[in-house]
């Protein structure tokens, strides 16, 4: 099996990322998640094949993760074996009938696979992982000042964001809380959503409440970020792209 170069695992690792938030939010999505699957197999093997001819260059990359290789011989009643989660991801692949519980179920399984594929993508000894841009969500969603309240709620449900990034005299936060609060106006609510994010957060009375962001760049070090993180406080890092524009985002989820 050829060895991940370290930028390929980090494309790999984002794209199973990107196709796992897809099936969160939409359980006949898990699809996504088959596809990184046999793009990443195919990489591996050298040969087009199916999901079903990649399951051993694929369980190779998978013993490095030990969610996938340790945790189901110490707790079985917890995490399923890499074998059990691929072949239930590769039939309902090849099954017509996506929906309801069965949907639900392949969907669970798949996203177990993608976790456990994640992890071990991050295993490269050769690469220590210190750094915000080993870890960092790229082509983050932000609101403009410009767009609608309406708009950004929008977002923040589609995408379950506790924080949505905005550049309104530098970068700013507009917090799921504050979100929460401001639209809760007895005979207002048509009104509010109207209203542009930076009209609502400078209006005089009951203002849609922004928060500083924490800026950081690709090079600094997530120890020390962490170390400085206030654990009783919801955490978002906003990466700097060195041109006034954002890199990626960060939060714990993504350090664990």
């Amino acid at each position: 099996m050829d060895t991940l170069q370290w930028p390929e695992r980090l494309h790999y690792r984002d794209r199973l990322r990107t196709a796992r938030y897809a099936a969160l939010a939409d359980a006949e999505a898990f699809g996504e998640i088959c596809f990184t699957v046999e793009a990443i197999g195919l990489r591996l093997s050298r040969k087009e094949g199916t999901l079903g001819s990649y399951f051993d260059p694929v369980k190779v990359l998978a013993e490095q993760s030990v969610v996938l290789s340790e945790m189901p011989g110490i707790f079985p009643q917890l995490f399923s074996r890499f074998g059990a989660l691929y072949r239930t991801a590769q039939a309902a692949r090849n099954d017509a009938m996506h929906s309801g519980v069965y949907a639900r179920h392949a969907t669970t399984a798949a996203i177990e696979l993608c976790i456990g594929l994640e992890e071990a993508l991050m295993v490269e000894q050769q690469h220590p992982r210190t750094k915000v841009e080993d870890y960092m969500v790229r082509s983050p969603i932000i609101v403009q000042p410009w767009q609608p309240v309406a708009y950004a709620r929008q977002l923040m449900l589609m995408h379950s964001f506790s924080f949505l990034p905005v550049n309104l005299d530098g970068w700013k936060l507009v917090p799921e809380a504050s979100m929460a609060k401001f639209l809760h106006r007895n005979g207002e609510r048509k009104a509010v959503l109207a209203r542009s994010i930076q009209e609502a957060a400078r209006l005089d009375e009951r203002p849609l409440e922004l928060v500083n962001a924490q800026v950081v760049t690709p090079h600094d070090n997530v120890e020390v970020l962490l170390n400085a993180a206030d654990v009783g406080k919801p955490t978002l890092w906003l990466v700097d792209d060195g041109h006034g524009g954002l890199a990626g985002v960060l939060s714990p989820f993504e350090l664990m």
